[in-house]
């Protein structure tokens, strides 16, 4: 009875630690905006057109980490079922939008102008992960938090005259945006198909929470019909989200930038830890033993 009960006990050790372990998965996807904002904190469009003088307009949603995305992550199954994730989500080719305004006067010169804005951003995922654990296709589900690590925003604002409002001039203002520190949430479910006791593939749909507030607009680059102009000193604005609002335009009110998604990853996955096969008694790999005849002397 005892050695019976020590070699089911060794059977269960191996089943869960074959199910244990470290894993290291990579893949790349596509993101769409998931509640994205349309206008900015100055009622400016993030992405659409807008007429001054006819006041005709089309406003679009935007999300500046939809796009193409790099996935790269480190986990730890601490049993069949339950696990824990590190992954770094980075923005590869992230959707440049833009805004058209005309018919705007400054000055008494009426302009068109083209706004784009950019972001590449790199945000950390510890999630917790919960799956089924089966052996050929794995049903899993990850949730936590998003950590932006670079949330840069680079805006080039052009300027146009409009015909027939004095010799045609181009000028363009380019900005770097940079966004404070903010908490976000992130989840993912998706299947895994196992390949071999190494490698697995995997497919998932995903989503992003995350907004971030503005913190300062940078001047760093001015060119007027293609020459660069040296850039005046200080050309910065603080946005603050409270305080006061400075008087001179140098200290602004802060609004949100969106960065929630709906996503589509697909990859693969490496085990990292020896898997072993035919844990289960009776389960392949399993090699069938007799016992040896007893021997009288």
């Amino acid at each position: 009875m005892k050695k019976l009960s020590l070699l089911m006990l060794v059977a269960l050790l191996s089943t869960q630690c074959s199910a244990q372990g470290f894993y290291f998965r990579a893949g790349m996807g596509y993101a769409v905006p998931q509640a994205g904002q349309t206008l900015d904190g100055a009622g400016t469009l993030y992405n659409g057109s807008l007429n001054y003088a006819t006041q005709s307009y089309s406003m679009k949603k935007a999300s500046f980490s939809a796009g193409v995305h790099g996935h790269a992550a480190f986990g730890y199954m601490a049993g069949k079922n339950v696990g824990m994730e590190l992954a770094a989500d980075i923005g590869l080719l992230c959707k440049k939008y833009e805004a058209q305004i005309s018919n705007v006067t400054l000055q008494g010169v009426p302009y068109n102008i083209r706004i784009t804005q950019q972001a590449m951003p790199v945000i950390i995922n510890p999630t917790i992960v919960v799956q089924n654990g089966g052996e050929k296709w794995n049903i899993y589900s990850r949730l936590g938090l998003a950590i932006p690590l670079f949330t840069d925003i680079v805006r080039d604002e052009i300027f146009t005259n409009v015909p027939g409002s004095g010799a045609a001039t181009t000028e363009d203002y380019t900005i770097q945006m940079k966004n404070s520190f903010s908490l976000g949430f992130t989840g993912a479910a998706g299947v895994e198909y196992r390949l071999s006791s190494r490698m697995s593939l995997w497919a998932e749909i995903s989503i992003l929470s995350m907004s971030v507030y503005i913190k300062e607009a940078e001047l760093t680059a001015i060119t007027r019909n293609g020459q660069s102009y040296q850039v005046p000193a200080n050309q910065v604005i603080k946005y603050t989200r409270s305080g006061v609002i400075d008087t001179t335009g140098n200290t602004q009110q802060a609004y949100s930038q969106p960065f929630s998604n709906f996503g589509f990853n697909v990859g693969i996955k490496i085990n990292m830890s020896k898997r072993s096969r035919g844990t289960h008694p009776g389960g392949p790999g399993t090699r069938s033993r007799r016992p040896a005849p007893a021997r009288f002397q």
